[in-house]
């Protein structure tokens, strides 16, 4: 493994967080109301949980990207990730901002 270039690992982890930032505007006002209220199964975590679990979460989302940002042919890979980040920020939306249990 060569050296760590920290600005394009600082960046990569940043880039997954704003995704998770966009999630949490959804995420957060439904908590306590919405997703409270939903029938959930009993290893359901509990809510307090949510946060750190996405942050972490979206931090080893970027620590991925980073790992393939200087990889020559990673251009699927690279397009691949901005896709799953894409659709992961907007699962956020749809199932807790529309409170889609179908979309979601």
């Amino acid at each position: 493994m060569g050296k760590i270039n920290f600005k394009k690992l600082v960046i990569s982890i940043l880039i997954a967080q704003c995704a998770g930032i966009f999630g949490s505007l959804f995420t957060a006002p439904s908590i306590t109301t919405w997703y409270a209220g939903l029938n959930k199964p009993p290893i359901a975590p509990p809510n307090w949980l949510f946060g750190p679990m996405w942050i972490a979460l979206y931090a080893l989302m970027g620590v991925a990207f980073y790992l393939i940002w200087d990889k020559k042919n990673s251009g699927i890979a690279k397009t691949l990730y901005f896709i799953q980040l894409t659709l992961n920020a907007l699962w956020s939306w749809i199932f807790f901002g529309l409170h889609s249990l179908v979309g979601g």
